[in-house]
């Protein structure tokens, strides 16, 4: 008869004495019943690894009790909590982010991030529960428990690397901001967000925040392949000097501002690319026919109720956020930043860009969109069938006086061979841009009132 006492309990795990003798066991909802649908030796076939400093050692669990009518699998004792109980701070991502490195060197079977499966312990080590266990509890999650401790964590699509990567760029996100960057009602709503749509950027919502840790969210976010080795060496950096810079009290309210329009933004656009992808066939004509009125027509209508985003900024600032909305196809802010019929032509291609790669990604999957950027560093080398470089490249500002600007950038053309129907890609068109913009104050507002272009082969 084994006299089982618990001493504490929290998510995941419980510390109990058996017949006196102190032990970690792993919680869970899983009932008896288990014994008829696996072997439970099966379960625990691969043990849990403790992650110290210097070095790593297995975390035997050999056998599992009822007890309170679940079943718990108890090891050897250690003091602590899961990560889901735990305060997550920098120091304790640094170390979790190292224990990943540790276990992936190691070749140990870890799939995805799920708190209450991970266990940090008093003396500052990571202790991975056993791998076959946890993922049979995850995978008898209720909807509940899965939009909670699962879904907002782990990428569909990540894997590896990337997949880690992803994860800490998660915690990260939240840290600094307060909220996830996915959230949903429903698991495939969070799974279709990851997949469809991009989060509001860090920099937006984490004022202040330097460029090196900026990056590292984002692009982990958008499943860039980053190495552990630059997030460990980021995070350092984050404990010593901060993750922010302070700005003053007008930056901070264009900041607050333009965050707040993207949300609404990438509400907006989540929205459509839902209907683009259970419509795609009707879609797919109406968008054909929509994209040929467009090329007479200036775009969505802007909302004029609606304070401009630049509201605030200076001359420099609105002609830098042009082009930059230009390259993120963000035809709203584009047209705050410009007087009526200013940029129509620019406004207009973008407008018919969004569409078309809305439609590809709700029947391909995929926008069939390449950075301009990345193929001027040739990160990118090779275009596929139907692909086409977006964007601009290489970009340069300089003031002439009077506010008047003068912007340099590259933008790259793709062409088909149409002889003989054939599909052979040529090789990109790098043409040369040159833009004279004169600005103005209206209502108080710096607005691009003119803009001359020049463009070289």
């Amino acid at each position: 008869m084994l006299d089982i006492k618990t001493i504490s309990k929290g998510t995941g795990s419980a510390q109990i004495e058996v017949n006196n003798i102190k032990r970690l066991a792993v919680t869970s909802n899983l009932t008896s019943k288990i014994y008829k649908q696996i072997s439970v030796q099966d379960l625990l076939s691969e043990p849990g690894i403790i992650i110290k400093d210097t070095f790593s050692k297995k975390w035997e669990c050999t056998e599992s009790f009822e007890y309170e009518g679940k079943l718990i699998f108890p090891g050897p004792f250690y003091d602590g909590t899961t990560l889901a109980d735990t305060v997550m701070d920098i120091d304790t991502i640094l170390k979790f982010a190292k224990a990943l490195q540790k276990a992936m060197k190691g070749n140990f079977p870890l799939k995805g991030y799920y708190p209450p499966g991970i266990f940090s312990t008093s003396e500052g080590d990571i202790l991975f529960f056993p791998p076959q266990l946890i993922n049979y509890v995850v995978n008898q999650l209720s909807d509940e428990a899965n939009l909670k401790y699962w879904q907002p964590y782990n990428h569909p699509d990540a894997h590896g690397e990337q997949e880690y990567s992803f994860i800490l760029a998660v915690l990260t996100y939240k840290l600094l901001t307060g909220s996830m960057p996915y959230t949903g009602s429903t698991i495939t709503e969070i799974r279709e967000k990851m997949r469809n749509s991009r989060p509001v950027k860090i920099e937006l919502l984490a004022p202040g925040i330097k460029d090196g840790i900026a990056e590292l969210i984002n692009g982990s976010l958008n499943l860039k392949d980053i190495k552990l080795f630059d997030w460990i060496e980021q995070l350092g950096l984050w404990k010593k000097e901060g993750a922010q810079n302070t700005l003053n009290e007008k930056n901070l309210l264009v900041l607050q501002k333009t965050a707040e329009k993207k949300r609404k933004k990438r509400d907006n656009d989540f929205i459509r690319s839902q209907f683009f992808s259970h419509n795609w066939k009707t879609i797919g004509i109406i968008a054909i026919v929509f994209t040929i009125i467009l090329s007479f027509s200036i775009g969505p209508i802007k909302k004029s109720l609606e304070p401009p985003v630049t509201q605030g900024m200076s001359s420099s600032q609105v002609v830098e956020l042009y082009y930059k909305a230009y390259n993120d196809m963000d035809v709203e802010t584009m047209e705050d930043c410009v007087k009526k019929g200013i940029g129509s032509h620019d406004i207009n291609e973008i407008t018919q860009m969004y569409v078309i790669s809305k439609v590809r990604t709700g029947y391909e999957g995929k926008t069939g969109l390449i950075s301009a950027q990345d193929w001027s560093n040739g990160l990118i080398t090779e275009l596929s069938e139907g692909e086409q470089i977006a964007g601009i490249a290489n970009f340069h500002i300089k003031y002439l006086g009077n506010s008047i600007f003068r912007t340099n950038y590259v933008r790259w053309f793709t062409e088909s061979l149409s002889e003989n129907n054939s599909t052979e890609i040529l090789k990109p068109k790098k043409v040369i841009y040159t833009d004279t913009l004169t600005l103005d104050k209206i209502k108080d507002v710096w607005t691009i009132i003119k803009l001359e272009r020049n463009t070289k082969e």
